[in-house]
């Protein structure tokens, strides 16, 4: 009988301990994870911002160039980097979702993560087109000059692939570098912001990669 109430009391005296010492642990834990959670973010925003610009600045550069295998090749290698990016992207934004909802659940009625959430999808579905369509179409582009006698909407699509990219990896940048609009504006209003950035950048990135042929029949003789 006093062995057997021994123990039982040595169990409850083990489990009150480890109930008292949980809570000390929890936001310790809590913290390690958020710093692993922003350390998988940035290094996602660096490698995806970073390539993707890299791909605007190189298509670019070469668009009145003859396209290489070597110049695909380098084309598809970059990508490969920015989808990484995204991947990291969803796997730490999955995460601090998940840890919100356990430890700060008021955070996931900030509108500004919502509308992060809206641009990572839109980049996504954006570059999935990427991969998919515009990707092959560079291959088969090898030999001639990338936007060269290209019809005017296959060459608008291929704009708009790249001014998506660019757009949609740098508006979640902001975001994040700015705290004061955490609960603040409203995600309606920042998906607006969005989409007004969006045109801008579609309408110079139209302006800039223009033909020549196209500007001097506009302007016409003098």
């Amino acid at each position: 009988m006093f062995a057997r109430a021994f123990r039982e009391d040595k169990k409850l005296n083990g489990l009150e301990s480890l109930l008292s010492f949980t809570p000390a642990l929890q936001p310790q834990s809590l913290s390690y994870v958020r710093t692993f959670l922003r350390l998988v973010h940035f290094a996602g925003l660096v490698i995806g911002f970073g390539g993707a610009v890299f791909l605007d600045l190189f298509i670019a550069r070469y668009r009145r160039m003859t396209m290489t295998a070597e110049l695909i090749s380098n084309i598809e290698w970059v990508s490969r980097f920015v989808a990484l990016g995204l991947l990291l992207l969803w796997i730490s934004g999955a995460g601090f979702l998940l840890l919100y909802q356990m430890s700060e659940p008021e955070k996931l009625m900030n509108p500004k993560i919502w509308a992060k959430v809206t641009i990572v999808a839109i980049l996504s579905i954006n570059g999935f087109a990427i991969h998919r369509l515009v990707l092959p179409f560079l291959r088969r582009r090898i030999g001639s000059q990338l936007l060269a006698g290209l019809k005017p909407r296959t060459k608008v699509a291929l704009i708009w692939c790249g001014v998506v990219s660019a757009v949609s990896w740098s508006v979640p940048v902001v975001l994040g570098a700015a705290p004061q609009l955490n609960f603040a504006v409203p995600c309606t209003a920042i998906l607006g912001a969005y989409a007004l950035a969006l045109a801008q950048a579609f309408l110079i990135a139209v302006f800039v990669l223009r033909d020549r042929g196209e500007v001097a029949k506009v302007s016409g003789p003098c």
